[in-house]
């Protein structure tokens, strides 16, 4: 039986997880799983995404295709799944320098084959990601004097205007049922567009 998968993408601050807890919440067979980039910063503390280093954008991906595998691998699926991110994981890692694109982008789609696999893209531009999330970056930033916070939150910045257009290139180049939703609108109206998102995937996959 082939599994009903879904990747949630978008940039941050789009209102993915919240998106994904509300859409779980009406349907009891679908699971949300855990952004693998969020487990990843949480295991070695980091500060975000520009100070993941090369092996945790790596163990990001292995994480990614081992819990892909694993449901592959179960003999009796009848869950829908719902995952954030997924193969955007490498959008976010060249958003800071870390190419990893040629090198895992057909290991994601080999994969993501093997699944009956939906997309929904939830989109919203850098300046709107940056006005939503610099707060939050400033919190984690309390431990550091002026200068350096200055000059971090000036690179969370950069990362966001790179970040936008190598999601778009990759939800481009994906060749599956794909939806791009406006994460700008209000919660409740991008929440009834992804929901009949998700209704139109799985009408096609």
């Amino acid at each position: 039986m082939a599994v009903e998968y879904f990747i949630l993408a978008g940039p941050q601050a789009a209102g993915k997880s919240t998106l994904a807890k509300r859409l779980c919440g009406q349907d009891s067979g679908m699971i949300s799983l855990e952004e693998s980039r969020q487990i990843i910063v949480h295991k070695y503390q980091r500060k975000g995404a520009i100070f993941m280093t090369n092996l945790d954008e790596i163990e990001v991906v292995h994480h990614d295709m081992t819990r892909m595998f694993t449901i592959l691998g179960q003999d009796q699926n009848d869950h829908l799944y719902l995952d954030e991110t997924n193969v955007f994981t490498l959008g976010h890692a060249r958003a800071h320098g870390i190419d990893l694109l040629e090198g895992y982008f057909k290991q994601y789609c080999d994969l993501l084959a093997r699944l009956q696999t939906g997309i929904v893209f939830v989109d919203v531009p850098p300046d709107i990601s940056w006005e939503r999330r610099r707060h939050r970056y400033t919190q984690r930033l309390w431990d550091l004097n002026d200068e350096e916070k200055q000059d971090i939150m000036a690179r969370y910045e950069a990362y966001l205007e790179r970040l936008y257009p190598e999601l778009l290139a990759i939800f481009n180049r994906l060749d599956f049922p794909k939806v791009k939703i406006d994460g700008m609108s209000h919660p409740e109206q991008t929440f009834r567009e992804a929901s009949q998102a998700l209704r139109h995937l799985r009408g096609q996959i």
